[in-house]
């Protein structure tokens, strides 16, 4: 987000100051934005997590995603991949779904946590075909693809951006994406859909939001800068190196788009039988 606040800074004529609050599910960053004063200086980044994912994950939120946040526009989205340790047995999905039926309970899917995304598409891979996997929890993403490389993790669902380089340099083989559409930077590797899970679609998606109840104007505002700055070049050139697409919307369209993903995700949570507390 830093190259998008840098340009909204200068859209807006002041500058744009990020502060990271790291959490659990993004939960405390969130809870201080839907607190402060609705009066569009302070913003804050929401995605898949924050604002779909948690309702159904956390059964006592410290904050209402519908009541206490106001989606101000999309601002990027990006695929998942599904990777292998570079000596696993199978090399696409279908190898896996058969080697997974073989033997049940003993591949390990590896995963940034309970409740990621990660973890819930590996969830919806296995209620879809009817396979049992090990799920191991890892406080990263990153700690779970170093067990990969070392042997100790069979498969997991991560960010392309984040294991890109592992795939390129072969230390960690792809078996799908996750998008219904092939990734740009992977045009090789099949979709989950057309290797055989019919409408399986899970991306990575994030935007700006701010507190519940600022001005309509201010959020126009806001939209208009954060979508010249999806515009700018250097922006462009940051997100294709992080293999990510922008998406600038309305504020309607990411409402729109995050009351669409609440169900599917309420859904996953619910067949994984998993829960925060």
């Amino acid at each position: 987000m830093r190259p998008i606040a840098e340009v909204m800074g200068r859209e807006l004529g002041q500058p744009v100051v990020l502060d990271n609050r790291g959490s659990a599910g993004g939960i405390v960053g969130t809870q201080v934005l839907a607190a402060a004063a609705p009066d569009g200086y302070t913003i804050g980044y929401g995605n898949l997590v924050t604002l779909a994912i948690n309702r159904a994950f956390y059964t006592k939120l410290p904050y209402d995603p519908e009541k206490d946040i106001e989606p101000v526009g999309l601002a990027v989205s990006n695929a998942y991949v599904l990777i292998a340790r570079k000596d696993f047995p199978a090399s696409n999905l279908e190898e896996l779904i058969a080697y997974a039926r073989k033997h049940p309970g003993k591949v390990v899917m590896g995963s940034p946590g309970v409740g990621s995304a990660g973890h819930l598409a590996g969830e919806l891979i296995k209620s879809s075909t009817g396979t049992v996997m090990l799920h191991a929890p890892y406080k990263s993403g990153a700690q779970a693809l170093g067990d990969m490389v070392n042997g100790q993790v069979d498969i997991m669902i991560d960010n392309i951006s984040g294991v890109l380089q592992f795939v390129q340099s072969g230390r960690v083989k792809p078996l799908a994406v996750t998008s219904l559409q092939r990734a740009s930077v992977l045009p090789n590797v099949p979709t989950i859909d057309e290797s055989g899970i019919k409408g399986f679609n899970v991306v990575a998606w994030g935007g700006v939001v701010a507190p519940a109840g600022t001005p309509k104007a201010v959020i126009r505002k806001l939209n208009a800068a954060l979508n010249s700055a999806l515009r700018d070049p250097a922006v462009i050139r940051a997100n294709a190196l992080l293999s990510v697409d922008a998406m600038p919307s309305t504020p309607a369209e990411f409402s729109t788009l995050i009351h669409s993903e609440v169900p599917k995700w309420a859904e996953s949570v619910k067949r994984a039988g998993v829960r925060a507390d």
